[in-house]
């Protein structure tokens, strides 16, 4: 998502622009698949508050993330904002990979014993 929103900003072809906007579209959604791991990394006693918590906390660094992104659009470009995003996607993907439990092929109960 990240690699296609840096192309997004440094192309200049119409059409590479309408494929690689289409491209950060259809990739955001796969990588909202996120929130079916949430469900499963959590006890089942605290599943639906723990899940609303991180969806919570989720959508607050959305609301942040123009106070950030924006003001990096005016003074650095595009191509730096995207830049920004794709390390701090990389940076979400490598601390889920390092910490987060492994759900495949597992049972809720075996992910999270009681």
């Amino acid at each position: 998502m990240a690699a296609c929103g840096v192309l997004f900003a440094a192309v200049n072809v119409h059409t590479l622009i309408v494929v690689f906007g289409l491209l950060i579209t259809a990739s955001s959604n796969v990588f909202s698949n996120i929130y079916v791991y949430q469900a499963e990394i959590f006890p089942s006693d605290v599943r639906a508050t723990a899940v609303g918590w991180t969806y919570s906390v989720s959508r607050l660094s959305s609301a942040a993330l123009p106070f950030i992104l924006v003001p990096m659009l005016d003074n650095y470009g595009a191509t730096a904002m995207f830049a920004a995003v794709l390390v701090a996607l990389a940076a979400t993907i490598a601390l889920i990979a390092l910490i987060g439990p492994r759900t495949k092929g597992r049972s809720v109960d075996e992910i999270n014993p009681t």
